[in-house]
């Protein structure tokens, strides 16, 4: 079922659509510390990923590191294509943020520059260099 939007007025008199439900898939321990820092604040998953993606958006390269397309390489007659299929240290979970459309089309940028359109790789990156370490991990 698709998340509810309603219209909004941009300020100019256009109307714009309210931001429904995006899903981004996270890191386990990404989402917990997420969970975590949101009970503690009171700020939704939403505002935190705005937060995150503000601290780190002058260092999305470093911190996002080289997981950008591989250079067009030939095996024979055709380019090198790596699989669709991406191996990830934990296990990932679907987490819903609303953002506004205009907020949404920045992230998009982001991740079209940074981790080839790949939204949840942006955020999880930002949020794992963002995000305090999880009360329940010592070190």
């Amino acid at each position: 079922m698709p998340g509810s939007t309603r219209t909004i007025t941009d300020g100019d008199g256009g109307a714009v659509r309210a931001g429904g439900s995006v899903v981004v898939y996270l890191p386990v321990g990404v989402r917990s510390r997420l969970r975590e820092l949101a009970a503690d604040t009171g700020r939704s998953h939403t505002q935190l990923v705005f937060d995150a993606l503000n601290a780190t958006h002058t260092r999305l390269a470093e911190v996002v590191g080289g997981d950008g397309e591989p250079v067009a390489e030939s095996d024979g007659i055709f380019i090198t294509q790596r699989s669709g299929r991406r191996r990830h240290r934990e296990d990932r979970v679907q987490v819903s943020i609303r953002p506004h459309p205009v907020n949404l089309a920045v992230i998009d940028e982001l991740a079209a520059r940074h981790t080839t359109g790949n939204r949840s790789a942006l955020i999880a990156a930002a949020l794992d260099e963002f995000l305090p370490a999880s009360k329940g991990v010592t070190s």
